[in-house]
Order: C-alpha cells, then structure tokens, then sequence
C-alpha cells in the first residue's frame, strides 16, 4: 500500500498545506479518505488520476473534510476523462450523505451521477465493509455524532484513519496493531482543542495500540510539525513524522518508510 498526503492541514487557507485528504493505492485500488478544498489539485499533482478511483470514504461532514467533493463530483457528470467511470463507492455516514444530498439539491443534476456511476453505502459504527479487496472497519470518533474513524486492511498491510477525535478505547482498538496511524494533531499540548488531538495524546494513542509508524497530520499553524514530532516520540517509539502535503509513505512491506518527503 502507497499512502499520498493530499492535504495535511485544516480549516486555515495556507500556501503549503492544503485541508485533510489522503491517496491511498492498494494494490489496483485507488481510495480517497476525505477530501478538503485542495485535494484535487494536489492528486493531480502527485500523479494520481482522478478517474482511477475507487472509492471515497469521508469521516465527517465538516467543510475542511469534504469540500473537494464539488469540483468532484461535477467532473463526474462533465469532464471527458471521468465519462466512462462506473462503480465508484462513497463509503459514509448517513448524517453526511445528508449533507451531500443538501448540496446536490442547491445545484440540481449538476452534481447528480447516476447509480450506476456512484454507489452510495451509509456506513455506521462498526460496520465492516470492502472495496475490490480492500477491507475497511468504521468505528465511532469522538468529535460529531457521526463522525467516524476507519482502518483499511489489503494484502496483510492496515492503515488507520482517526479523522477527528479525541482518544477513545474504541479506536484504541481499531488502531490495535496497524502498520500505520494517521492521527489528527490539530493542538499543541499546552493549548488542546476540544474533539481533537495534540502531540503527546497522539503518541500515547498510538503506543497504546501498539501500532508501527505514526503520522501527524491537519496541522493548524499554531502547531510546529518539528516540535509536535518530538513531543509524540516521546511516549511512542515508533517513527513518527509530521505529515506534509505530496508527501508519500509506503506500508509494503515491514516499517512503513517514506518515500517522498514534502511538496
């Protein structure tokens, strides 16, 4: 598995982070895990072509996690390169297929693919549910009702996305020995952020569940990467790195390692 950092920031509009988004190749499989404003153009960027993916799953519906799905799925409809595409799996919970559907209703057909085209599947929590031979586990996140966090496991390799949420037991659980986990260090330790977590909450998450590789990510300005990496490694002894966007992780084989750095 190839993970592609599409956007490693938040809400904030910055030059060099882009909002939460995530490339994740599995073998023939193409998987977005969110998709915040600048997602597109950052898969563009790395080389992956939209119409080679297989499924989006979004772990909530706040805007700085979602907002790329307009362009997207206007280009579903419009663009030339997208007009064959079938199949494709929106994985998420109903309160944000909800919100989809309230978006699609303010711009008509416009934003409208068919079934055939897209497939929707209203994931709950602890639903277990499959993408070729992706197999992707949701579990409750704590920060909206519907939040969800989800692990993605192919070819004996597991990837865990927290989303956003603070740390529970459950998703202690759902990170239990996984390859690589992306966590949302959106504080710093001296200032947390409700429905979020810092540097050290991170780790201690991530040592816990005895994962391999940590990565930080939607990184608000007031967080040093540097420092937030330091903070994590010293309750975890596994790698850890701050994420950046375009940066690339492959989780192949043995420790997660990186293969490019930053944008």
């Amino acid at each position: 598995m190839i993970l592609t950092v599409l956007g490693s920031g938040s809400c904030e509009l910055r030059r060099g982070r882009s909002s939460p988004a995530y490339h994740l190749q599995a073998g023939p499989h193409g998987i977005l895990i969110d998709l915040g404003q600048g997602a597109l153009r950052g898969m563009l960027q790395a080389g992956h072509d939209p119409a080679d993916v297989d499924a989006i799953l979004l772990s909530h519906q706040h805007p700085d996690h979602l907002a790329d799905m307009v362009p997207f799925l206007f280009a579903l409809n419009y663009a030339p390169n997208m007009a064959a595409k079938t199949g494709l799996q929106l994985i998420a919970h109903p309160d944000v297929l909800n919100v989809l559907q309230k978006i699609e209703d303010v711009f008509g057909h416009w934003l409208t693919p068919s079934p055939e085209v897209l497939h929707e599947t209203a994931a709950r929590h602890g639903g277990i549910y499959s993408v070729g031979g992706v197999t992707i586990r949701a579990a409750k996140a704590a920060h909206l009702p519907g939040s969800l966090a989800f692990r993605l496991e192919y070819g004996g390799r597991s990837l865990v996305y927290l989303g956003d949420s603070q740390a529970t037991p459950e998703l202690v659980e759902l990170s239990r020995d996984a390859d690589l986990l992306i966590a949302n260090c959106a504080a710093t330790d001296q200032a947390p952020k409700p429905g979020h977590l810092g540097p050290t909450a991170s780790g201690s998450l991530a040592a816990r569940a005895g994962v391999k590789a940590l990565l930080l990510s939607h990184l608000y300005s007031v967080v040093d990467p540097d420092a937030a990496a330091e903070a994590a490694s010293a309750v975890f002894r596994g790698p850890v790195w701050a994420a950046a966007d375009l940066m690339r992780l492959d989780l192949g084989s043995g420790t997660p390692r990186v293969l490019a750095a930053a944008n």
